[in-house]
């Protein structure tokens, strides 16, 4: 009686061997085309020159007035704090996995969101030089509605 290969063998002998035909991969696209999640990854209207991926998504924000009511001109570290307290940010690129654990999007590209105080990273353009908003997907309290300023 002639001994059995064991199952280690038998895998060995199966991955090494040339003439076994395996199932092949499948092109893997790169962006979604159709769908519930087409408006994730880059977007045409995205001129920032940054791209959201993973579980990030981009916003952009109102510009912050760096002179009060009465003309004074306030001083650049209030601004940036001024900055960081902004909670409404209109959305412009969602990165893939955004809300891949949820049955639904939270919210739209173009769609103005309401975020956490002191949320997300900032990061300038080297494109257009304007300053742009990195948060989580779970960062986005609430989208708002269209007609908000």
């Amino acid at each position: 009686m002639a001994n059995k290969p064991t199952a280690m063998e038998r895998a060995i002998w199966d991955y090494s061997n040339p003439y076994l035909d395996r199932p092949t991969q499948p092109e893997p696209t790169p962006y979604l085309t159709h769908g519930w999640r087409a408006q994730k990854g880059p977007q045409e209207s995205n001129k920032s020159g940054f791209r959201a991926v993973g579980h990030r998504v981009l916003l952009a924000q109102d510009e912050v007035e760096e002179t009060t009511e009465s003309g004074l001109v306030l001083v650049k570290k209030t601004v940036d704090a001024e900055k960081q307290r902004v909670v409404i940010c209109t959305v412009l690129e969602i990165g893939h996995d955004c809300w891949s654990d949820k049955s639904t999007d939270y919210c739209e590209v173009g769609d103005k969101v309401l975020i956490g105080t002191y949320t997300g990273k900032f990061h300038t353009s080297p494109v257009d030089g304007k300053e742009y908003r990195f948060v989580m997907d779970t960062d986005i309290i609430s989208p708002l509605p269209k007609d908000t300023k």
